[in-house]
């Protein structure tokens, strides 16, 4: 028996891991691995065995993790949610989880001030939005729009961070006020006093500094599209708020390199996958990479593999190895297709 393998990627050539050379690996990887998930022959080429497996190929994974890991790292300072160093961070002292209040019919009427944030991202753009109500009546409202790679949960984060500041500008109008915002995920993040997330950090400094005035700011958690006006007119205003020219500078989140990364990888793999001479029987069952990865219930087993690669005890394989005669009872040819389609013995 022997072990196919396609030819070097000259972009791996200096790659290891570990300490051991990228062909090193990648046989490793076909070796110790993959064939064991699929349950196949060591006979079968490179290209198929990934492919029945739904595993990518090591060197193109390494590569592109390569890429992914420098693209997650250049989150630059001048963004707003970037990462502090640990020496930049306030003291805990100066942190303190929110003070959450559970949202209620008529809740309003125990804070003069409501706040409503929300954001949205529609056909790839994304915008946030909040109002402001003082005694029911609405008296402001503030947009922005940030690029269009970020994610909503940024969005909603960065416009709650805004309305707590349009509270340090207008605490004359209240001495206390509530913020009400539908996306649990952003209040659960400010509630993390430990957080090294710079929007985070300014949002606390400046909690703390309302605290220190005598201010208190309450949050509250609202549920989405449930016919609460406050919500709803963010919602509204969140939605045209992606129409604006001028973008706030938010990083690239680490989900969308995520994306990228799992594109490139499926479309670099799905172009080595239908150039190669190899893997026709497979080829068959899964033209493409993206049909095998839709295929959510499968699962290979060792029956499987051997009819999805022609690689198994059918008379056609065993005769590379003199151990067979290739024709079956019918005088045809016994391979994976014969027994499938047209093999009497099996109709």
């Amino acid at each position: 028996m022997f072990l196919e393998k396609r030819e070097k990627n000259a972009l791996t050539g200096n790659l290891t891991l570990n300490g051991f050379s990228l062909d090193c690996v990648k046989e490793l990887k076909y070796l110790g691995v993959v064939l064991d998930i699929i349950s196949g022959y060591r006979t079968i080429s490179y290209e198929a065995v990934f492919a029945i497996s739904g595993f990518p190929p090591i060197d193109i994974f390494i590569i592109r993790n390569n890429e992914f890991k420098i693209a997650t790292k250049n989150c630059t300072n001048k963004c707003l949610d970037g990462s502090l160093r640990v020496s930049e961070l306030p003291h805990p002292s100066e942190r303190f989880p929110l003070n959450l209040a559970n949202y209620r019919k008529n809740i309003e009427n125990n804070f003069p001030v409501v706040c409503f944030t929300d954001g949205s991202k529609i056909n790839t753009k994304v915008g946030l939005a909040f109002v402001i109500f003082q005694d029911f009546i609405e008296i402001g409202t503030r947009q922005f729009r940030i690029r269009d790679e970020c994610s909503v949960f940024q969005a909603e984060l960065l416009c709650i961070a805004q309305a707590v500041s349009w509270i340090c500008n207008n605490e004359i109008l209240s001495s206390k006020f509530l913020i009400c915002s539908d996306s649990l995920s952003s209040l659960c993040a400010l509630n993390n006093i430990y957080s090294q997330n710079k929007l985070i950090v300014k949002t606390h400094i400046n909690l703390d500094f309302l605290r220190s005035r005598g201010v208190q700011v309450f949050f509250s958690f609202v549920r989405g599209h449930t016919g609460i006006y406050g919500n709803e007119r963010a919602d509204w205003l969140a939605k045209e708020a992606t129409k604006l020219r001028d973008l706030v500078s938010m990083s690239i989140p680490k989900s969308y390199h995520k994306k990228v990364f799992k594109e490139k990888i499926i479309s670099e793999w799905n172009n080595l996958y239908q150039i190669s001479i190899n893997a026709h029987l497979t080829k068959e069952f899964f033209p493409s990479i993206q049909s095998r990865l839709e295929a959510k219930h499968f699962h290979p087993n060792f029956k499987l593999t051997q009819f999805l690669t022609g690689h198994g005890n059918f008379k056609a394989y065993l005769k590379r190895f003199n151990l067979s005669l290739t024709s079956c009872s019918s005088d045809t040819i016994q391979n994976a297709k014969h027994l499938i389609l047209a093999c009497i013995n099996f109709s």
